[in-house]
């Protein structure tokens, strides 16, 4: 009997201390919490759950400072009670379940989410029977984290259980149902309650990564119209974030500039000034603004460097580690991805290198990260910068000329032609390619690296007659709802491409043919015609080319047979019917166009008619030809100088004056008076040629094609069919009047 008393006496004194340390601790006193625990913890005789209390005591206590100590008392406990929350199946004990949510804690400010969610995905299947606080923390970790790796359809799976939970306590159908409905409204609907623009703003994260903007807007409306939520500043950039999404960018700019951007690094484990600048950039970057968008891209890192100094600086001074929630602060590969891709776009090919080529440390599974270094080492390699009209999409040859120098007098004078297009293309030194220099040769080396991270078979999806909206992201009809109201989950089946969201299927294989055309023209550069000559007719194989790749998938693969002294089989590629189409759309998918069709749903009039509707995407440089004339004349001008190879002086004549019907004379690229010189000087007209060198235009063939279309029809010249015929470039000429 006095053996019994004596027990509950310490059970007394044990629940009263438990108590007190709870209510301690949720004081924020955790000194006063620390030595209730320690005076339990010599009652109960090293109890694991005291142990873990404490673990967690004194690191609220070191103002969640002391992470390597939180980890070895958390894997102490585990130990003693035989878990590993990493390599376990699943929670066989629900007192277990804090052991897994603070180790997911952990995992997730250390940006190591593929490893939280495993661990959360664990607790999840046991929902239940957990507390409603730890429930509810699961949930909204959960999904945090499933953002964090852009998987949106997982993220809503716990969010739809919160709905699921809130909508089934307040329809009861019976009085039993209605007595536990009123104990879960009192529970864990009352913390839902407390959080709910919490909830909202992670629904609202998830229909924007989905576009999904009707859900995202009706989301929106609830966070913004909540009087403790609507004016703070992760509400308005979530509002900017979707007019970004609708392409209102100058509505988005006008949010971001109302926005609070005063934030401190160390309370906050974040910096809104980054976020600030950054997405000025991104939304600066899509209304074509490039150097704008550099502008506020290099604004960004530096406010990175500057708020991760900082950080550093006042853990020196307190001469304490980091907290927890800073641990993951630093942006800086995603900043100078964003980076690398605006200065790509401004026209600085080296300056992107080099901030991509920082970033492929991290992102190295990124096929579109290797591609955008190969198109860095093509742009930084170019024969002749600013190789690009701007108007008309053709190179502007006139500004350098075709005589490099005159030498000698009277009888004895000379013209020295410059080589033009025959210019040394690539090097012969011993270099390693596989050094990080924007070179050909690594550029190469990148390329081939991309290429073997595409799946090695995706089925192309059908296309459909429409154009495509620009989006990126394979979304279900927006009609089929799931129970709690939002739409339901596609399907898995993605390529991972981070920093940015997952590509669809539709996407690696438009990516493809990408990475076979910017491939072809590098072997070709770098003088491999077979490995070009194979890249472009892997290019040509696939169905649904846009007209602009097939266009040059032709221009490649006969460039590279003519070097391979295929003449025949090359001309077979230089026809005008090649260049009838040289768009760079691909045909929309059915996703694609429910995605359009969602978003036109969602809101008819997205800038609700106070301004002109912007058009989406960048508007990016272009180097072939935008326009079916300019590719006709590039077509023209290739087969003459494949036809002059075989001696073909008047074939290859003809087809140079063919050129000359779709073009002005200053627009002609350099490369096609070349021809022209080279083509009278075999014919021994040295008077002709003098003339255009000295012009530095091709008069004499432009005269000649003027008076054969002025030239009046011959009804006894039947045998010639373009004698007669009306020529279809007359009334379109630009430079006729």
């Amino acid at each position: 009997m006095m053996a019994d008393k004596k027990n509950d006496t310490n059970f007394t004194d044990e629940r009263e201390l438990a108590l007190a340390a709870r209510n301690e601790f949720e004081s924020k006193n955790f000194s006063a919490c620390m030595d209730k625990l320690k005076s339990l913890n010599s009652l109960t005789q090293n109890d694991p759950k005291i142990q873990h209390n404490m673990c967690v005591c004194h690191f609220h206590q070191s103002g969640f400072q002391h992470v390597e100590n939180l980890k070895k008392g958390l894997k102490q406990v585990c130990n003693h009670v035989h878990v590993d929350p990493e390599n376990a199946t699943s929670v066989e004990d629900t007192d277990h379940a804090i052991l897994f949510f603070n180790y997911a804690v952990i995992l997730y400010h250390q940006r190591q989410h593929n490893q939280a969610i495993r661990i959360l995905e664990k607790l999840f299947q046991v929902i239940e029977p957990l507390e409603d606080k730890l429930a509810l923390q699961v949930l909204l970790l959960l999904a945090e984290s499933c953002l964090s790796t852009h998987q949106p359809d997982k993220a809503l799976r716990p969010l739809g259980y919160i709905d699921k939970q809130m909508t089934s306590s307040k329809q009861p159908t019976d009085k039993s149902e209605k007595k536990e409905a009123k104990d879960v409204e009192s529970d864990f609907v009352a913390l839902c309650e407390k959080n709910k623009a919490k909830i909202h703003q992670l629904k609202t994260k998830c229909y924007l990564q989905l576009k999904h903007m009707r859900f995202c807007k009706r989301e929106l409306k609830s966070l913004m119209t909540s009087s403790s939520t609507g004016h703070t500043s992760a509400a308005l950039f979530l509002k900017s974030n979707f007019e970004y999404e609708r392409g209102n960018f100058r509505k988005a700019n006008k949010l971001l500039t109302g926005a609070q951007h005063d934030s401190d690094p160390w309370q906050s484990g974040e910096s809104v000034l980054v976020m600030y600048y950054n997405n000025l950039g991104c939304v600066h970057f899509y209304m074509g603004k490039y150097h704008l968008s550099c502008h506020y891209a290099k604004k960004a890192l530096t406010e990175n460097t500057e708020a991760v100094q900082s950080l550093v600086k006042k853990s020196s001074q307190r001469r304490t580690s980091r907290p927890l929630h800073t641990m993951g602060f630093s942006r800086h590969y995603e900043l100078l991805y964003n980076a690398g891709i605006q200065l790509l776009h401004a026209g600085r090919p080296l300056a992107a290198f080099d901030c991509l080529i920082e970033t492929i440390q991290v992102y190295s599974t990124n096929p579109r990260l290797w591609l955008r270094l190969a198109e860095c080492c093509i742009a930084a390699n170019r024969a002749t910068p600013g190789l690009e009209n701007t108007s008309k999409g053709m190179p502007d040859s006139n500004k350098h000329g075709v005589v490099k120098n005159v030498v000698g007098t009277g009888q004895h004078r000379k013209v020295i032609l410059s080589a033009g297009a025959s210019e040394k293309k690539y090097s012969n030194d011993m270099k390693s390619a596989a050094i990080p220099v924007a070179s050909l040769e690594f550029g190469s080396l990148c390329l081939c690296n991309a290429l073997s991270l595409l799946p090695s078979e995706m089925a192309p999806e059908t296309p459909s007659s429409s154009s495509s909206t620009g989006n990126g992201l394979e979304q279900p009809d927006s009609s089929s709802t799931s129970s709690s109201g939002g739409p339901k989950s596609p399907l898995p089946g993605t390529t991972p491409a981070f920093p940015g969201p997952p590509l669809k299927s539709y996407e690696v294989l438009n990516l493809r043919c990408s990475i076979l055309a910017c491939s072809s023209y590098v072997s070709l550069v770098l003088g491999d015609y077979l490995v070009a000559l194979h890249h472009a007719k892997d290019l040509l194989s696939v169905p649904g080319l846009t007209g602009s790749l097939n266009y040059l998938g032709h221009m490649y693969a006969a460039e590279a047979l003519v070097h391979l002294n295929r003449i025949s089989d090359a001309i077979q590629h230089f026809t005008p019917e090649h260049a009838q189409d040289v768009s760079v759309v691909y045909p929309a998918t059915q996703d694609q166009e429910k995605d359009r069709e969602r978003v036109d749903k969602a809101d008819p009039t997205p800038n609700d008619g106070n301004e002109p509707q912007e058009a989406q995407g960048p508007r990016t440089r272009q180097s072939q030809p935008t326009s079916p004339e300019c590719a006709k004349t590039t077509v023209y001008v290739n087969l003459a100088a494949a036809l002059a190879i075989r001696n073909e002086w008047d074939k290859a004549r003809k087809c140079l004056m063919k050129s000359c019907s779709f073009l002005p004379v200053h627009e002609m690229p350099q490369q096609a008076l070349m021809l022209a010189i080279y083509l009278e000087l075999q014919s021994g007209n040295v008077p002709l040629a003098l003339q255009m060198i000295k012009k530095q235009q091709m008069v004499p063939y432009y005269k000649a094609v003027e008076a054969q279309m002025n030239q009046p029809p011959s009804s006894t010249s039947t045998s010639n069919p373009t004698a007669t015929a009306q020529p279809p470039w007359q009334d379109k000429s630009p430079w006729r009047k």
